[in-house]
Protein backbone atom coordinates (compact mmCIF):
# COMPACT_ATOMS: atom_id res chain seq x y z
CA UNK A 1 0.00 0.00 0.00
CA UNK A 2 1.28 3.38 -1.01
CA UNK A 3 4.04 2.05 -3.08
CA UNK A 4 4.36 3.13 -6.73
CA UNK A 5 3.77 0.40 -9.36
CA UNK A 6 6.11 -2.31 -10.53
CA UNK A 7 8.33 -2.36 -12.90
CA UNK A 8 7.17 -3.57 -16.60
CA UNK A 9 7.65 -6.91 -17.19
CA UNK A 10 8.81 -7.92 -20.23
CA UNK A 11 7.79 -11.88 -21.92
CA UNK A 12 10.63 -13.11 -23.88
CA UNK A 13 10.17 -15.95 -26.80
CA UNK A 14 11.04 -19.27 -25.32
CA UNK A 15 11.75 -22.25 -27.14
CA UNK A 16 10.80 -25.60 -26.26
CA UNK A 17 13.45 -28.02 -24.99
CA UNK A 18 12.66 -31.16 -26.03
CA UNK A 19 13.47 -32.95 -28.85
CA UNK A 20 10.93 -33.04 -31.95
CA UNK A 21 10.34 -32.39 -35.36
CA UNK A 22 8.74 -29.72 -35.28
CA UNK A 23 10.17 -26.25 -35.42
CA UNK A 24 10.88 -23.84 -32.27
CA UNK A 25 7.63 -22.17 -30.94
CA UNK A 26 7.98 -18.51 -31.39
CA UNK A 27 6.14 -15.88 -29.45
CA UNK A 28 5.40 -12.49 -30.06
CA UNK A 29 6.80 -10.42 -26.73
CA UNK A 30 3.98 -8.95 -24.20
CA UNK A 31 4.76 -5.63 -22.64
CA UNK A 32 2.81 -4.45 -19.96
CA UNK A 33 3.13 -0.64 -17.77
CA UNK A 34 1.15 0.42 -15.07
CA UNK A 35 1.20 4.05 -14.24
CA UNK A 36 0.35 5.60 -10.77
CA UNK A 37 -3.05 7.42 -10.92
CA UNK A 38 -2.79 10.97 -9.72
CA UNK A 39 -5.33 12.57 -7.77
CA UNK A 40 -6.13 16.30 -9.49
CA UNK A 41 -8.07 18.46 -7.89
CA UNK A 42 -9.84 21.33 -9.71
CA UNK A 43 -9.31 25.02 -8.39
CA UNK A 44 -11.13 27.93 -9.46
CA UNK A 45 -9.87 30.64 -11.53
CA UNK A 46 -9.27 34.11 -9.36
CA UNK A 47 -11.86 36.03 -9.18
CA UNK A 48 -10.99 39.31 -11.35
CA UNK A 49 -9.27 37.25 -13.76
CA UNK A 50 -9.62 39.41 -17.57
CA UNK A 51 -9.38 37.01 -20.30
CA UNK A 52 -9.48 40.06 -22.79
CA UNK A 53 -6.37 41.68 -21.37
CA UNK A 54 -4.44 38.51 -23.21
CA UNK A 55 -6.09 39.49 -26.62
CA UNK A 56 -3.70 41.77 -28.67
CA UNK A 57 -5.53 45.02 -29.53
CA UNK A 58 -5.76 44.22 -33.38
CA UNK A 59 -8.18 40.91 -32.81
CA UNK A 60 -9.64 43.21 -29.96
CA UNK A 61 -10.98 45.62 -33.62
CA UNK A 62 -11.60 42.96 -35.13
CA UNK A 63 -14.63 42.19 -32.60
CA UNK A 64 -15.82 45.34 -32.36
CA UNK A 65 -15.73 45.80 -36.14
CA UNK A 66 -18.68 42.63 -35.80
CA UNK A 67 -20.72 44.11 -33.41
CA UNK A 68 -23.74 46.52 -34.08
CA UNK A 69 -23.38 50.21 -33.52
CA UNK A 70 -25.72 50.12 -29.96
CA UNK A 71 -23.63 46.82 -28.64
CA UNK A 72 -20.49 49.25 -29.57
CA UNK A 73 -21.54 52.16 -27.18
CA UNK A 74 -21.33 49.32 -24.73
CA UNK A 75 -18.63 47.88 -24.82
CA UNK A 76 -16.35 51.37 -24.78
CA UNK A 77 -17.96 51.94 -20.93
CA UNK A 78 -16.47 48.35 -19.90
CA UNK A 79 -13.11 49.97 -19.47
CA UNK A 80 -10.67 52.12 -20.73
CA UNK A 81 -8.52 50.26 -22.96
CA UNK A 82 -11.60 49.26 -24.75
CA UNK A 83 -13.15 52.96 -24.80
CA UNK A 84 -10.06 53.70 -26.69
CA UNK A 85 -9.56 50.83 -29.07
CA UNK A 86 -13.00 51.57 -29.94
CA UNK A 87 -12.51 54.95 -30.97
CA UNK A 88 -9.38 54.27 -32.46
CA UNK A 89 -11.25 51.49 -34.61
CA UNK A 90 -14.89 52.81 -35.52
CA UNK A 91 -14.37 53.71 -38.98
CA UNK A 92 -18.21 55.01 -40.03
CA UNK A 93 -19.78 57.90 -37.36
CA UNK A 94 -22.76 60.07 -37.99
CA UNK A 95 -23.32 63.66 -36.12
CA UNK A 96 -25.50 66.16 -35.40
CA UNK A 97 -24.45 68.79 -37.73
CA UNK A 98 -25.13 72.41 -35.45
CA UNK A 99 -23.29 75.05 -34.50
CA UNK A 100 -22.56 73.94 -31.33
CA UNK A 101 -21.01 70.81 -32.61
CA UNK A 102 -17.39 73.38 -33.69
CA UNK A 103 -16.23 73.02 -30.07
CA UNK A 104 -16.21 69.29 -29.61
CA UNK A 105 -14.37 68.72 -32.93
CA UNK A 106 -10.72 68.51 -31.37
CA UNK A 107 -12.13 65.80 -28.52
CA UNK A 108 -14.43 63.98 -30.86
CA UNK A 109 -11.75 63.41 -33.55
CA UNK A 110 -9.13 62.74 -31.09
CA UNK A 111 -11.18 59.89 -29.79
CA UNK A 112 -12.15 58.65 -33.28
CA UNK A 113 -9.00 58.90 -35.62
CA UNK A 114 -9.68 56.39 -37.81
CA UNK A 115 -12.78 58.06 -39.61
CA UNK A 116 -13.52 57.15 -43.38
CA UNK A 117 -17.13 57.35 -43.63
CA UNK A 118 -18.71 61.06 -42.21
CA UNK A 119 -22.17 61.92 -42.43
CA UNK A 120 -23.01 65.53 -40.95
CA UNK A 121 -26.96 66.13 -40.80
CA UNK A 122 -28.41 69.16 -39.28
CA UNK A 123 -31.89 69.95 -38.44
CA UNK A 124 -33.73 72.26 -40.52
CA UNK A 125 -34.41 74.77 -37.92
CA UNK A 126 -31.04 74.72 -36.16
CA UNK A 127 -28.16 76.97 -37.15
CA UNK A 128 -25.66 74.10 -38.54
CA UNK A 129 -21.57 74.50 -38.87
CA UNK A 130 -19.28 76.93 -41.08
CA UNK A 131 -16.86 76.59 -42.99
CA UNK A 132 -14.46 76.17 -39.76
CA UNK A 133 -16.12 73.80 -38.74
CA UNK A 134 -15.91 71.24 -41.59
CA UNK A 135 -12.49 72.18 -42.59
CA UNK A 136 -11.20 71.61 -39.37
CA UNK A 137 -13.30 67.90 -39.66
CA UNK A 138 -11.49 67.37 -43.09
CA UNK A 139 -8.03 68.38 -41.23
CA UNK A 140 -8.19 65.60 -38.97
CA UNK A 141 -9.75 63.02 -41.73
CA UNK A 142 -7.68 63.26 -44.12
CA UNK A 143 -8.59 59.58 -45.24
CA UNK A 144 -11.91 60.14 -45.54
CA UNK A 145 -13.84 58.14 -48.48
CA UNK A 146 -17.38 58.73 -48.05
CA UNK A 147 -18.75 62.33 -46.79
CA UNK A 148 -22.79 63.34 -46.88
CA UNK A 149 -23.96 66.98 -45.73
CA UNK A 150 -27.28 67.15 -44.59
CA UNK A 151 -28.95 70.89 -44.21
CA UNK A 152 -25.49 72.36 -43.55
CA UNK A 153 -26.60 75.86 -44.81
CA UNK A 154 -23.49 77.29 -43.30
CA UNK A 155 -21.21 75.86 -45.66
CA UNK A 156 -20.10 77.89 -48.49
CA UNK A 157 -18.20 77.21 -51.64
CA UNK A 158 -14.64 78.24 -49.50
CA UNK A 159 -15.53 75.50 -46.99
CA UNK A 160 -16.00 72.78 -49.79
CA UNK A 161 -13.09 73.56 -51.30
CA UNK A 162 -11.30 73.36 -48.03
CA UNK A 163 -12.79 69.77 -47.77
CA UNK A 164 -11.30 69.28 -51.00
CA UNK A 165 -7.60 70.24 -50.52
CA UNK A 166 -7.77 67.99 -47.17
CA UNK A 167 -9.66 64.68 -48.50
CA UNK A 168 -8.05 64.14 -51.85
CA UNK A 169 -9.10 60.32 -51.29
CA UNK A 170 -12.86 60.86 -50.92
CA UNK A 171 -14.65 58.40 -53.36
CA UNK A 172 -17.99 59.48 -52.79
CA UNK A 173 -20.15 62.55 -51.94
CA UNK A 174 -23.94 63.27 -50.93
CA UNK A 175 -25.10 66.70 -50.50
CA UNK A 176 -28.60 67.84 -49.86
CA UNK A 177 -30.38 71.37 -48.39
CA UNK A 178 -26.96 73.37 -48.13
CA UNK A 179 -26.65 76.29 -49.48
CA UNK A 180 -22.91 76.54 -52.07
CA UNK A 181 -23.42 76.05 -55.81
CA UNK A 182 -21.66 74.53 -58.39
CA UNK A 183 -18.30 76.33 -57.57
CA UNK A 184 -17.95 74.08 -54.54
CA UNK A 185 -18.74 71.03 -56.56
CA UNK A 186 -16.30 71.95 -58.80
CA UNK A 187 -13.30 72.25 -56.19
CA UNK A 188 -14.20 68.83 -54.77
CA UNK A 189 -14.13 67.29 -58.29
CA UNK A 190 -10.81 68.60 -59.42
CA UNK A 191 -8.62 67.87 -56.26
CA UNK A 192 -10.60 64.54 -55.28
CA UNK A 193 -9.35 62.53 -58.67
CA UNK A 194 -10.53 59.36 -56.87
CA UNK A 195 -14.44 60.31 -56.82
CA UNK A 196 -16.99 57.64 -57.79
CA UNK A 197 -20.02 58.58 -56.81
CA UNK A 198 -21.71 62.25 -56.56
CA UNK A 199 -25.63 62.83 -55.51
CA UNK A 200 -26.58 66.37 -55.51
CA UNK A 201 -30.00 67.07 -53.88
CA UNK A 202 -31.61 70.47 -53.00
CA UNK A 203 -28.77 72.48 -53.86
CA UNK A 204 -29.94 76.24 -52.77
CA UNK A 205 -26.87 77.59 -54.59
CA UNK A 206 -28.15 76.76 -57.76
CA UNK A 207 -31.47 79.23 -58.12
CA UNK A 208 -29.38 82.07 -59.78
CA UNK A 209 -27.81 81.10 -63.01
CA UNK A 210 -25.67 84.07 -62.85
CA UNK A 211 -23.95 83.38 -59.30
CA UNK A 212 -23.90 79.43 -60.50
CA UNK A 213 -22.33 79.07 -63.91
CA UNK A 214 -21.79 75.92 -65.22
CA UNK A 215 -18.83 73.31 -64.34
CA UNK A 216 -15.78 74.47 -66.13
CA UNK A 217 -15.94 71.89 -69.61
CA UNK A 218 -11.81 71.31 -68.44
CA UNK A 219 -12.67 68.76 -65.61
CA UNK A 220 -13.20 65.30 -66.88
CA UNK A 221 -14.10 63.12 -63.90
CA UNK A 222 -12.12 59.82 -64.75
CA UNK A 223 -13.23 58.01 -61.78
CA UNK A 224 -16.93 59.14 -61.77
CA UNK A 225 -19.09 56.15 -62.07
CA UNK A 226 -22.43 56.77 -60.77
CA UNK A 227 -24.57 60.60 -60.68
CA UNK A 228 -27.60 61.41 -59.21
CA UNK A 229 -29.56 65.05 -59.81
CA UNK A 230 -32.58 66.15 -57.64
CA UNK A 231 -34.67 68.84 -57.68
CA UNK A 232 -32.66 71.23 -59.05
CA UNK A 233 -33.58 74.47 -60.59
CA UNK A 234 -30.59 74.71 -62.36
CA UNK A 235 -29.07 71.04 -62.54
CA UNK A 236 -28.27 71.40 -66.06
CA UNK A 237 -25.00 73.36 -64.64
CA UNK A 238 -23.58 69.70 -64.33
CA UNK A 239 -24.05 68.69 -67.72
CA UNK A 240 -20.27 69.02 -68.46
CA UNK A 241 -19.22 66.76 -65.54
CA UNK A 242 -22.15 64.19 -66.93
CA UNK A 243 -20.94 64.08 -70.19
CA UNK A 244 -17.22 64.07 -69.85
CA UNK A 245 -17.38 60.84 -67.45
CA UNK A 246 -15.75 58.08 -69.51
CA UNK A 247 -16.80 55.50 -67.02
CA UNK A 248 -20.25 56.46 -66.03
CA UNK A 249 -22.43 54.01 -65.69
CA UNK A 250 -25.85 54.68 -63.87
CA UNK A 251 -27.33 58.34 -63.96
CA UNK A 252 -30.50 59.51 -61.95
CA UNK A 253 -32.58 62.96 -62.96
CA UNK A 254 -35.47 63.26 -60.73
CA UNK A 255 -37.88 66.40 -60.95
CA UNK A 256 -34.80 69.04 -61.87
CA UNK A 257 -35.90 72.01 -64.47
CA UNK A 258 -35.04 72.30 -67.62
CA UNK A 259 -34.94 70.67 -71.13
CA UNK A 260 -32.32 67.38 -70.43
CA UNK A 261 -32.39 66.04 -74.45
CA UNK A 262 -29.06 68.18 -75.03
CA UNK A 263 -27.92 66.09 -72.25
CA UNK A 264 -28.84 62.36 -73.76
CA UNK A 265 -27.62 63.02 -77.18
CA UNK A 266 -24.40 63.61 -75.50
CA UNK A 267 -24.14 60.71 -73.03
CA UNK A 268 -24.80 58.80 -76.67
CA UNK A 269 -21.69 60.26 -77.88
CA UNK A 270 -19.41 60.26 -75.37
CA UNK A 271 -20.66 57.78 -72.66
CA UNK A 272 -21.59 55.04 -74.57
CA UNK A 273 -21.30 52.74 -71.55
CA UNK A 274 -23.96 53.50 -69.24
CA UNK A 275 -25.84 50.74 -67.62
CA UNK A 276 -28.76 52.59 -65.84
CA UNK A 277 -30.31 55.64 -66.23
CA UNK A 278 -34.02 56.81 -63.79
CA UNK A 279 -35.62 59.95 -65.47
CA UNK A 280 -38.60 61.42 -63.55
CA UNK A 281 -40.73 64.46 -64.32
CA UNK A 282 -38.47 65.48 -66.26
CA UNK A 283 -38.77 67.14 -69.40
CA UNK A 284 -37.72 64.71 -71.62
CA UNK A 285 -38.57 63.53 -75.21
CA UNK A 286 -38.61 60.80 -77.76
CA UNK A 287 -35.78 62.70 -79.38
CA UNK A 288 -33.59 61.85 -75.84
CA UNK A 289 -35.10 58.04 -76.04
CA UNK A 290 -33.69 57.96 -79.21
CA UNK A 291 -30.44 59.10 -78.62
CA UNK A 292 -30.28 56.54 -75.88
CA UNK A 293 -30.78 53.92 -78.12
CA UNK A 294 -27.08 54.31 -78.88
CA UNK A 295 -26.48 53.08 -75.54
CA UNK A 296 -26.00 49.20 -76.34
CA UNK A 297 -24.99 48.66 -72.54
CA UNK A 298 -28.42 49.57 -71.02
CA UNK A 299 -30.21 47.04 -68.64
CA UNK A 300 -31.63 49.33 -66.17
CA UNK A 301 -34.18 51.97 -67.23
CA UNK A 302 -37.00 53.89 -65.32
CA UNK A 303 -39.34 56.52 -67.02
CA UNK A 304 -41.55 57.90 -64.49
CA UNK A 305 -43.41 60.85 -65.62
CA UNK A 306 -42.35 62.03 -68.65
CA UNK A 307 -45.41 62.97 -70.65
CA UNK A 308 -43.29 63.54 -74.00
CA UNK A 309 -42.17 60.02 -74.21
CA UNK A 310 -44.36 57.63 -76.28
CA UNK A 311 -44.10 54.60 -78.37
CA UNK A 312 -41.78 55.65 -80.87
CA UNK A 313 -39.11 56.44 -78.86
CA UNK A 314 -39.69 53.35 -76.41
CA UNK A 315 -39.74 51.57 -80.16
CA UNK A 316 -36.07 53.19 -81.13
CA UNK A 317 -34.78 52.30 -77.69
CA UNK A 318 -35.78 48.88 -77.45
CA UNK A 319 -34.19 47.92 -81.32
CA UNK A 320 -30.89 48.54 -80.36
CA UNK A 321 -30.81 48.23 -76.64
CA UNK A 322 -31.11 44.23 -76.15
CA UNK A 323 -29.77 43.95 -73.02
CA UNK A 324 -32.17 45.57 -70.81
CA UNK A 325 -33.09 43.78 -67.86
CA UNK A 326 -35.21 46.43 -65.09
CA UNK A 327 -38.31 48.65 -67.30
CA UNK A 328 -39.86 50.91 -65.20
CA UNK A 329 -42.93 53.01 -66.90
CA UNK A 330 -45.28 55.71 -65.21
CA UNK A 331 -47.25 56.60 -68.14
CA UNK A 332 -48.99 59.05 -65.90
CA UNK A 333 -52.40 57.56 -67.56
CA UNK A 334 -51.40 59.83 -71.25
CA UNK A 335 -52.09 56.84 -72.89
CA UNK A 336 -48.88 57.79 -75.12
CA UNK A 337 -46.84 54.47 -74.24
CA UNK A 338 -48.83 51.46 -74.64
CA UNK A 339 -49.26 48.07 -76.85
CA UNK A 340 -46.64 49.21 -79.43
CA UNK A 341 -43.90 50.28 -77.39
CA UNK A 342 -44.03 46.86 -74.97
CA UNK A 343 -44.35 44.70 -78.37
CA UNK A 344 -41.06 46.28 -79.20
CA UNK A 345 -40.14 45.51 -75.85
CA UNK A 346 -40.69 41.93 -76.02
CA UNK A 347 -39.43 41.28 -79.61
CA UNK A 348 -36.08 43.08 -78.80
CA UNK A 349 -35.21 42.37 -74.93
CA UNK A 350 -35.30 38.24 -74.38
CA UNK A 351 -33.31 39.27 -70.94
CA UNK A 352 -36.17 41.33 -69.69
CA UNK A 353 -36.68 40.30 -65.55
CA UNK A 354 -38.74 42.85 -64.15
CA UNK A 355 -41.57 45.00 -65.62
CA UNK A 356 -43.47 47.45 -64.01
CA UNK A 357 -45.91 49.75 -66.01
CA UNK A 358 -47.84 52.08 -63.99
CA UNK A 359 -50.22 53.94 -65.75
CA UNK A 360 -49.87 52.49 -68.63
CA UNK A 361 -52.62 50.24 -70.60
CA UNK A 362 -51.59 46.83 -71.98
CA UNK A 363 -53.54 44.44 -73.35
CA UNK A 364 -53.30 40.76 -73.90
CA UNK A 365 -51.67 40.95 -77.78
CA UNK A 366 -48.96 42.57 -75.89
CA UNK A 367 -48.71 40.73 -72.58
CA UNK A 368 -48.53 37.91 -74.35
CA UNK A 369 -45.91 38.53 -76.34
CA UNK A 370 -43.79 39.55 -73.68
CA UNK A 371 -44.93 36.76 -71.39
CA UNK A 372 -43.55 34.23 -74.67
CA UNK A 373 -40.56 36.06 -75.54
CA UNK A 374 -39.21 36.96 -71.82
CA UNK A 375 -38.45 34.03 -70.62
CA UNK A 376 -36.73 35.19 -67.30
CA UNK A 377 -39.22 37.52 -66.62
CA UNK A 378 -39.48 36.98 -62.97
CA UNK A 379 -41.06 40.21 -61.49
CA UNK A 380 -44.03 41.78 -63.36
CA UNK A 381 -46.02 44.54 -61.44
CA UNK A 382 -49.48 46.80 -62.54
CA UNK A 383 -50.86 49.91 -61.32
CA UNK A 384 -53.94 51.65 -62.07
CA UNK A 385 -54.29 49.92 -65.70
CA UNK A 386 -57.76 50.23 -67.40
CA UNK A 387 -57.19 47.54 -69.55
CA UNK A 388 -55.57 45.00 -67.10
CA UNK A 389 -58.48 42.57 -66.77
CA UNK A 390 -59.30 38.91 -66.80
CA UNK A 391 -57.81 37.76 -69.77
CA UNK A 392 -54.55 38.95 -69.44
CA UNK A 393 -53.98 37.91 -65.88
CA UNK A 394 -55.41 34.59 -67.42
CA UNK A 395 -52.79 34.69 -70.03
CA UNK A 396 -49.84 35.85 -67.85
CA UNK A 397 -50.74 32.50 -65.69
CA UNK A 398 -50.32 30.45 -68.67
CA UNK A 399 -47.55 32.27 -69.99
CA UNK A 400 -44.79 33.49 -67.74
CA UNK A 401 -43.99 30.48 -66.15
CA UNK A 402 -40.56 31.68 -64.36
CA UNK A 403 -43.08 34.72 -62.85
CA UNK A 404 -41.76 34.77 -59.38
CA UNK A 405 -43.37 38.13 -57.85
CA UNK A 406 -46.94 39.32 -58.90
CA UNK A 407 -48.15 42.69 -57.52
CA UNK A 408 -51.80 44.26 -58.91
CA UNK A 409 -52.88 47.26 -58.10
CA UNK A 410 -56.26 49.26 -59.15
CA UNK A 411 -56.49 47.27 -62.16
CA UNK A 412 -60.01 45.92 -63.04
CA UNK A 413 -59.74 41.97 -62.31
CA UNK A 414 -62.13 39.57 -60.59
CA UNK A 415 -62.14 36.35 -58.83
CA UNK A 416 -62.85 34.60 -61.97
CA UNK A 417 -59.18 36.03 -63.45
CA UNK A 418 -56.98 35.64 -60.60
CA UNK A 419 -58.38 31.69 -60.39
CA UNK A 420 -56.09 31.19 -63.14
CA UNK A 421 -53.04 31.35 -60.68
CA UNK A 422 -54.22 28.29 -58.92
CA UNK A 423 -52.80 26.27 -61.44
CA UNK A 424 -50.93 28.94 -63.28
CA UNK A 425 -46.84 30.28 -62.87
CA UNK A 426 -45.15 27.58 -61.33
CA UNK A 427 -42.95 29.33 -59.79
CA UNK A 428 -44.52 31.84 -58.07
CA UNK A 429 -43.96 32.42 -54.50
CA UNK A 430 -45.58 36.05 -53.79
CA UNK A 431 -49.29 37.92 -55.15
CA UNK A 432 -49.93 41.31 -54.30
CA UNK A 433 -53.30 42.50 -54.90
CA UNK A 434 -54.50 45.66 -53.62
CA UNK A 435 -57.13 47.91 -54.55
CA UNK A 436 -58.84 45.68 -56.74
CA UNK A 437 -62.74 45.62 -56.53
CA UNK A 438 -63.48 42.62 -58.02
CA UNK A 439 -61.55 40.67 -55.91
CA UNK A 440 -63.04 39.64 -52.88
CA UNK A 441 -60.74 38.57 -49.39
CA UNK A 442 -63.05 34.95 -49.21
CA UNK A 443 -61.01 34.58 -53.45
CA UNK A 444 -57.87 35.59 -51.97
CA UNK A 445 -57.66 33.18 -48.76
CA UNK A 446 -59.09 30.53 -51.12
CA UNK A 447 -55.75 31.33 -53.13
CA UNK A 448 -53.58 30.82 -49.93
CA UNK A 449 -54.98 27.58 -48.90
CA UNK A 450 -54.62 25.98 -52.40
CA UNK A 451 -51.42 27.01 -52.98
CA UNK A 452 -49.37 26.18 -49.87
CA UNK A 453 -45.88 27.87 -50.39
CA UNK A 454 -47.79 31.45 -51.93
CA UNK A 455 -47.76 34.54 -49.52
CA UNK A 456 -50.85 36.04 -51.01
CA UNK A 457 -51.44 39.86 -49.49
CA UNK A 458 -54.27 41.22 -49.96
CA UNK A 459 -55.79 44.30 -49.03
CA UNK A 460 -59.74 45.50 -49.89
CA UNK A 461 -60.35 48.81 -51.44
CA UNK A 462 -61.19 51.26 -49.83
CA UNK A 463 -64.10 54.67 -50.63
CA UNK A 464 -61.72 56.78 -50.86
CA UNK A 465 -58.61 54.69 -52.29
CA UNK A 466 -56.39 55.98 -54.98
CA UNK A 467 -53.19 55.36 -57.46
CA UNK A 468 -50.48 54.67 -55.19
CA UNK A 469 -47.06 55.57 -56.28
CA UNK A 470 -43.96 54.20 -57.72
CA UNK A 471 -42.45 53.13 -54.50
CA UNK A 472 -45.50 51.40 -53.62
CA UNK A 473 -44.71 48.68 -56.45
CA UNK A 474 -41.24 47.71 -56.09
CA UNK A 475 -39.94 46.54 -52.78
CA UNK A 476 -36.34 47.63 -52.66
CA UNK A 477 -37.37 51.26 -54.64
CA UNK A 478 -35.10 54.16 -52.52
CA UNK A 479 -37.86 57.08 -52.01
CA UNK A 480 -34.96 59.33 -52.28
CA UNK A 481 -32.82 58.28 -55.38
CA UNK A 482 -29.96 57.90 -53.06
CA UNK A 483 -26.75 56.10 -54.59
CA UNK A 484 -26.12 53.49 -51.94
CA UNK A 485 -27.49 55.34 -48.67
CA UNK A 486 -26.93 52.67 -46.87
CA UNK A 487 -22.89 52.68 -47.28
CA UNK A 488 -22.58 56.40 -46.61
CA UNK A 489 -25.06 56.20 -43.41
CA UNK A 490 -22.78 56.14 -40.27
CA UNK A 491 -22.73 54.90 -36.98
CA UNK A 492 -24.97 57.47 -34.18
CA UNK A 493 -23.27 58.47 -31.24
CA UNK A 494 -24.88 59.10 -27.68
CA UNK A 495 -22.94 62.25 -26.54
CA UNK A 496 -23.08 63.95 -23.81
CA UNK A 497 -23.15 67.27 -25.15
CA UNK A 498 -26.00 66.67 -27.62
CA UNK A 499 -24.20 65.96 -30.63
CA UNK A 500 -25.63 62.83 -31.45
CA UNK A 501 -28.17 62.62 -34.27
CA UNK A 502 -31.07 60.98 -33.14
CA UNK A 503 -32.43 59.13 -36.40
CA UNK A 504 -35.47 57.54 -34.43
CA UNK A 505 -37.22 60.87 -34.09
CA UNK A 506 -38.55 61.22 -37.19
CA UNK A 507 -39.03 57.31 -37.17
CA UNK A 508 -41.03 57.23 -34.16
CA UNK A 509 -43.41 60.58 -34.74
CA UNK A 510 -43.63 58.59 -37.88
CA UNK A 511 -45.41 55.39 -36.37
CA UNK A 512 -47.45 57.55 -33.84
CA UNK A 513 -48.79 59.66 -37.05
CA UNK A 514 -49.76 55.67 -38.43
CA UNK A 515 -50.72 54.10 -35.47
CA UNK A 516 -53.10 56.92 -34.98
CA UNK A 517 -54.74 56.18 -38.49
CA UNK A 518 -54.44 52.19 -37.82
CA UNK A 519 -56.50 52.38 -34.68
CA UNK A 520 -59.27 54.77 -36.49
CA UNK A 521 -59.67 52.65 -39.53
CA UNK A 522 -59.78 50.02 -37.07
CA UNK A 523 -62.63 50.93 -34.31
CA UNK A 524 -64.63 52.13 -37.37
CA UNK A 525 -64.41 48.39 -39.08
CA UNK A 526 -65.10 46.94 -35.66
CA UNK A 527 -68.39 49.90 -35.73
CA UNK A 528 -69.29 48.22 -39.24
CA UNK A 529 -69.27 44.89 -38.21
CA UNK A 530 -71.26 45.90 -34.76
CA UNK A 531 -74.01 47.56 -36.71
CA UNK A 532 -74.00 44.64 -39.55
CA UNK A 533 -74.81 42.08 -36.53
CA UNK A 534 -77.70 44.29 -35.29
Amino acid sequence: MGQTGSTPLTRFPSFSNRRSNSKPQLTSPTLTISFPTPSIQSSPPPPDLDYTSELPDEVLCVVFHLLPSSDRKRCSLVCRRWLLLEGQSRQRLALNAQHSLSDSIPTLFDRFSSVSKLALKCDRRSDSIGDEALALIARRCPGLTRLKLRACRAVTDAGMEALAESCPKLCKLSVGSCSFGSKGIEAVLRACTHLEELSVKRLRGLSDSNASPPVSAEIVAKSLRAVCLKELYNGQCFSTVISNSPKLKVLKLFRCAGDWDPLLEDISVKVPGVTEIHLEKLQVSDRGLMALSSCPSLEVLHLVKTPECTDTGLTALAEKCNLLRKIHIDGWKTNRIGDQGLIAIAKRCPNLQELVLIGVNPTARSLELVATNCANLERLALCGSETFGDAEITCIAAKCLALKKLCIKGCPISDLGMEALAEGCPRLVKVKVKKCRGVTAEFAEWLRMSRGSLAVNFDAPGPTDGVPDVSEMVENAGSDGDLDDRSVAGEQLGLSNGNALNAGTRASAWKTRVSIFVGRNFFVSAFRRLHGSQ
